[in-house]
């Protein structure tokens, strides 16, 4: 193949490039032919009163069964990557052991949905999680397991103020009887 050959199908493999390109960005557009939203979601700021340092006071039972056992822990509150997260890290003492824990919640502006995400010490898993925030409350819910079993999840997190706010757990191993199985309050230091 001749220079003017070659610099001909250079050019046909760079207009191909191209037209593949602006048909992946028109893929991308949405229904008013506009680039989605980008940066933080702007629904995340419902999460802003909780920002800051918290204590919290609350019980847990490992079964319906049990009886229920106070707990204490501290807890902080930030938004991080440039406000597209609010991460919470929590340290206390469980069940006689020294409990870690952080968690990272966002809105998917693609599925409409809450997410988060758990970490903790104890079962060393990350744990996730989807839901809603409607009517001051956020519940979100998910899988787990539990000794080698299937176990649902579904957590609350409920009259939201810039000074407190409730959390509760449940659990169910069916997904149709549940039991509360973490409950408490976090009062802002």
């Amino acid at each position: 193949m001749n220079l003017r050959g070659r610099a001909l199908l250079v050019l046909a493999l760079m207009a191909l490039l191209v037209s593949v390109a602006v048909a992946q960005d028109e893929g991308m557009m949405n229904e008013e032919g506009q680039m989605p939203e980008m940066g933080p979601p702007k629904e995340l700021q419902e999460l802003a009163p909780m920002v800051g340092k918290w204590h919290y006071a609350g019980q847990y039972k490992m079964s319906p069964e049990a009886d229920w056992v106070a707990h204490e822990a501290e807890a902080s509150f930030e938004f991080v990557c440039g406000g597209a997260a609010m991460q919470m890290d929590m340290t206390g003492m469980m069940m006689g052991m020294e409990f870690h824990g952080m968690g990272l919640n966002t809105y998917d502006r693609e599925t409409k949905m809450w997410q988060e995400s758990w970490l903790d010490n104890f079962g060393a898993r990350l744990s996730m999680y989807t839901g809603t925030f409607e009517e001051g409350k956020i519940v979100m819910s998910g899988e787990d397991l539990m000794a080698g079993q299937k176990m649902y999840t579904r957590t609350t997190t409920y009259d939201i103020t810039d000074k407190e706010f409730k959390w509760m757990m449940e659990n169910s191993m069916d997904g149709e009887n549940w039991f509360i199985s973490m409950r408490g309050v976090y009062t802002k230091e």
